[in-house]
């Protein structure tokens, strides 16, 4: 099993094509958020650290990362503090870097250069 395993990882080619090009659409195209596990479709908002539902009052406090997981397959590897605000629909740098630092991101540059890169063990 363990030689099998070493196998596959060695022949595993990334793709090389863009999802959102396969299926001819934008990044405007994609609904962005944090999106309720309970509800299946509303958007969190952010309030103190918790994402909670508007509808059905679910909180969380790991919503975003399936919001980021989503991002890493549509839109790439990297990100910064903005693209994070833009897609999680968030207005605060700071709290932004919080998220982006609680996940322990590794990350180059400095201040507003600074690239998180994404990264999730399946």
């Amino acid at each position: 099993m363990k030689k099998a395993v070493r196998v596959i990882n060695k022949h595993h080619i990334d793709a090389d094509f863009s999802i959102l090009e396969q299926y001819n659409l934008t990044e405007k195209d994609l609904i962005k958020g944090a999106i309720c596990e309970n509800c299946k479709g509303n958007q969190l908002f952010r309030r103190h650290g918790t994402w909670i539902c508007h509808q059905c009052q679910l909180s969380s406090k790991k919503a975003h990362i399936q919001a980021l997981r989503d991002y890493f397959y549509l839109l790439g590897s990297t990100i910064t503090n903005q693209q994070l605000r833009d897609f999680l629909n968030i207005s605060s740098s700071s709290s932004a870097t919080r998220i982006l630092q609680s996940m322990n991101l590794t990350s180059s540059g400095a201040n507003k250069g600074r690239v998180y890169s994404l990264y999730f063990d399946e």
